[in-house]
């Protein structure tokens, strides 16, 4: 591939634009992954804009977890400035139609959490929820006039609906989605053409492992991924319906691996002794973003980009 390196701050960029075999002046991991940014601090909670043109991820600066977003070309751009703990959710984060980014801000200290939004060209928050209750992992609907996200009321964390976003001045309250799995549910997303499914993770109980699942709106339809007994978390749908991507230690050590969500074809995208986690499949360019720590080690995550396979 063709990289071109940029040097700003304490960050190094490297992107990705075009075939090339010069493995000489660049790392090549041999699965095919190159490292993409390199940062002082782990970055984590990766999210594409719904152009594929524009990452966001969270990563330490001057005293909290901020958000940041970068084009590949340009040094990572600061997007959030408050001293909480920021973080996005998966596809879906960054909403094409309301053109708002959604987010969690947590309050370390009282372990509260708001769920906001901005402007994609802006920095003008709006908050959507501020209570003393810890919220998460919010992610708007595919037309953008809904935002999912997860809250723990009762001890697990479960799904609720922000609706009529278009509505001025609604006091709606915020809606229990009914007919999902109990035990915990974490990092939903609806999928990309239709919305018609939410993916997330599900544990049944704290002593049990993650698994990956779809269901309908109204908790129908629901099912396990690639079922096994193993830890399968962080998943974030493909460009389309029919693909998903998540981390899972069922080799060992946490991989990236893909997954047919019509027939279960399950295909392993990374292969490292490090930790490989928080999949970003890139809308329109065929390739994914991952964090691990293959790199630097000792969970200083990096972002690396690996070509999208061959699928069946």
């Amino acid at each position: 591939m063709n990289k071109f390196v940029f040097t700003a701050l304490t960050v190094v960029l490297i992107i990705a634009l075009s075939a090339c075999d010069d493995p000489e002046e660049f790392d090549t991991w041999p699965d095919g992954s190159i490292l993409w940014l390199a940062g002082t601090y782990a970055d984590t909670a990766l999210s594409w804009s719904p152009f594929g043109d524009v990452l966001f991820f969270s990563t330490y600066a001057d005293g909290a977890t901020r958000l940041f977003g970068t084009d590949g070309i340009n040094a990572p751009e600061e997007r959030t400035f408050t001293s909480m703990d920021e973080f996005m959710g998966s596809l879906g984060a960054w909403n094409g139609e309301a053109g708002r980014i959604v987010y969690t801000a947590l309050n370390a200290d009282s372990m509260r959490s708001q769920i906001r939004s901005i402007a994609g060209n802006d920095i003008y928050v709006t908050v959507h929820i501020n209570d003393s209750l810890l919220n998460a992992f919010p992610t708007y609907n595919v037309a953008g006039d809904s935002i999912l996200y997860c809250c723990d009321v009762t001890g697990n964390w479960r799904l609720y609906q922000i609706q009529h976003l278009h509505t001025p001045d609604s006091t709606e309250a915020p809606l229990l989605l009914p007919g999902f799995p109990e035990g915990d549910i974490l990092r939903p997303s609806y999928s990309p053409d239709t919305g018609n499914w939410i993916l997330f993770q599900h544990r049944a109980s704290s002593s049990d492992d993650w698994d990956i699942m779809i269901a309908h709106h109204d908790g129908s339809g629901q099912r396990i991924i690639a079922e096994n007994s193993a830890e399968d978390f962080q998943p974030t749908w493909g460009p389309n319906d029919q693909w998903v991507a998540f981390s899972s230690n069922r080799t060992g050590n946490y991989e990236i691996y893909l997954a047919d969500v019509d027939n279960d074809t399950l295909i392993q995208l990374t292969d490292d002794p490090a930790l490989d986690q928080y999949p970003a499949w890139n809308p329109n360019y065929e390739w994914i973003a991952f964090s691990s720590d293959r790199y630097s080690g000792d969970w200083d995550l990096d972002i690396f980009a690996i070509d999208e396979p061959d699928l069946p």
